[in-house]
Formats: structure tokens, sequence, C-alpha cells
């Protein structure tokens, strides 16, 4: 058995499902009421090591028809990897900014850096998308759910707006 990249890609895949199988067998799967709250994952996990098992062994699983036919797609020009580099700082952003601005301000930023720096957008349009998602991120998981958002003074008027 030669240890090709797409083999080395599924023994990844399957270490790290192994490493989440491991860390989800520490949950309880059943209580005296039912399932408990590891079940679903003990049970996810499990299969997904399965999976890739087999694509470890059997590479071949992977393939389809259309693959063999497919020619190979062309280098990305400079705006499509303009675009792939803002979608790849914009997601940090969203962890780490969200900590300091709030919710609300976060969505508003990152929406502007999505839609209207690389998309291309008009501006208008993405700061009145970003207010209506950093809203209705406010209102339905800081009120209807009960998530703990990371909240300034903005996100805790909207709060006060619904209670």
């Amino acid at each position: 058995m030669r240890l090709s990249l797409e083999r080395l890609t599924f023994l990844i895949g399957l270490g790290f499902a192994l490493l989440l199988l491991w860390q989800a067998a520490g949950l309880d799967t059943w209580s005296v009421i039912g399932p408990g709250p590891g079940l679903f994952p003990v049970l996810t996990t499990a299969f997904c090591c399965i999976v890739a098992g087999l694509l470890f062994v059997f590479p071949s699983l992977a393939r389809s028809d259309v693959d063999a036919e497919r020619a190979p797609e062309p280098p990305l020009d400079l705006a499509e990897r303009r675009t792939f580099v803002i979608y790849c700082g914009a997601l940090p952003l969203l962890a780490v900014a969200s900590a300091y601005f709030g919710f609300l301000l976060t969505s508003v930023i990152l929406v502007l850096v999505l839609t209207w720096l690389a998309e291309r957008r008009n501006w208008r349009s993405a700061v009145i998308y970003g207010v209506l998602c950093g809203t209705v991120g406010v209102i339905g998981f800081g009120y209807f759910l009960g998530a703990n958002l990371p909240a300034t003074a903005i996100d805790n008027f909207l709060l006060q707006l619904v209670r």
C-alpha cells in the first residue's frame, strides 16, 4: 500500500476523526430518561472514522466517473486571488473582533469587508445588510436563544428593546 497524497489526506482525516471520537467518548451517551448529550457526537464521529478508514484503505471509492473526464481548472486570476485572500482574512476577524466590538458592529464590518471590498457591491446596501444581519443575530441569538454574545452598548440597547 503506497502512501500517496490522496491516502495521506484520508489518513489525516482519520486521525482527526479518531481524536474527535476520543473526545466524544467522554460524554454521557445514555441517561435514565433516554439518549444523553454524547450519543449524537459519538455516532457521527464513529461514522466519520469508518468512512475515513475505508477511504484510506480503498481510495478509489472517492473517485467518480466525472473526475476522469474533467479538464483541470485554470489558475485563479488576480481578482479571484484577491477575493480569496479577503475571505481568508475575514474569518479570523469574525472570531476576534466580536470580543472587542460586539456582535452588531462586527457584523457590519464583516459584511462590508466581504460584500463591498471582496465582491465589489454597493457600500450602502452592504451597510444596510450588515445592520440587518447584526440586529437579527443579536435579537435572535442573544434574546430568543439566550446565547451569551459579546455585547457592547449598542448590543445591549437592542436587547433592551425586545425585553
